[in-house]
């Protein structure tokens, strides 16, 4: 198959993170972290059976169908804010090689954001909420949840009485609730649902780009096979990654694909080395991209700057699994 790249969506080409958006325009953000705290946890930590990375999502769907979400609002709260360049940067991409976008976030967003810059190859969430009527009194104890969520105390990875009361709310409260089918229906696309992405298209040398947990897996993956590619990732994405990019400019993303491409890794080593001349045209947009091979040796500070950036680009959006 002729080479192709496969890129997450929020953090790579746009600074959102919908879930957080809509959680927090319908409840709080403090609410939305709890949850990504808690997916961190089942997902990395404990490794719950049949639970994947990027699960938060679909934790999260009950309570916007409690809240009277639909799909037609999902779109119109989906107002994409572009990592600066991303438009022209995805537009060079897409004229050279073949591209496909695997994202956690609801297909609403991703036909708002990812469609309109010509990307054909999309994988996202699915979730219709108005296929769930619930009856008024789950709607209730469903946002009754929500305040008792927010007032959890931050999880930090580890068990605590917030993990206690959270699996028992999601794992017991609601299996024997109507909205707890909502939970077993939405599929979000992270984790290994991911890396199963890429398996499946059975590309020689590809490179994935991610920067979050939901990656790590595909990130993984794709380190043994091609080039796996940290875009001012958190500490999960790099810790599964052989490359590490610190960029305000989604040209970090174009540059690395595009030498890679053209000569493999000594192509990427030139980009670490500042020799940007590899890739051409748009050697002018990297002036101040960093590109760093991931070493035991530098792991840690790679995940101080990238964090860094990662906030600066992101703002809460950024300090989030």
């Amino acid at each position: 198959m002729t080479f192709m790249f496969f890129t997450d969506w929020e953090g790579p080409w746009v600074t959102n993170d919908f879930a957080y958006e809509v959680a927090s325009h319908f409840f709080s953000p403090v609410f939305f972290e709890r949850l990504s705290q808690y997916d961190d946890y089942l997902a990395y930590i404990v490794e719950k059976q049949d639970y994947n990375a990027g699960d938060t999502l679909r934790l999260l769907a009950p309570f916007l169908v409690a809240a009277g979400v639909t799909s037609e609002k999902l779109k119109e709260l989906s107002k994409p804010v572009y990592v600066p360049d991303a438009e022209e940067a995805m537009n060079y991409l897409i004229k050279r090689f073949r591209a496909a976008v695997i994202s956690t976030a609801y297909v609403q967003f991703l036909e708002v954001s990812a469609t309109p810059l010509g990307v054909e190859n999309i994988y996202g969430t699915e979730f219709i909420p108005e296929k769930y009527p619930l009856p008024e009194t789950e709607k209730k104890i469903l946002l009754d949840a929500v305040r008792k969520i927010e007032s959890l105390e931050e999880i930090e990875l580890e068990r605590n009485k917030s993990v206690e009361w959270l699996n028992e709310f999601f794992w017991k409260d609601l299996s024997r609730m109507q909205a707890g089918k909502i939970i077993n229906d939405v599929v979000v696309m992270g984790g290994k649902r991911k890396k199963n992405v890429v398996e499946n298209y059975r590309v020689e040398n590809p490179v994935a780009i991610g920067d979050s947990i939901s990656d790590f897996e595909m990130l993984e993956y794709t380190k043994n096979k091609g080039l796996a590619v940290s875009f001012n990732g958190n500490e999960f994405a790099i810790r599964h990654s052989s490359l590490a990019v610190i960029s305000k400019t989604a040209f970090g993303n174009a540059a690395v694909v595009a030498a890679y491409a053209s000569e493999g890794i000594a192509g990427v080593n030139r980009l670490v080395e500042g020799d940007f001349e590899v890739v051409g045209e748009i050697a002018d947009k990297l002036k101040k991209v960093e590109f760093y091979w991931i070493t035991s040796s530098n792991i840690d500070e790679i995940i101080g700057k990238s964090k860094r950036m990662r906030k600066r680009i992101r703002g809460g959006a950024g300090k989030l699994g």
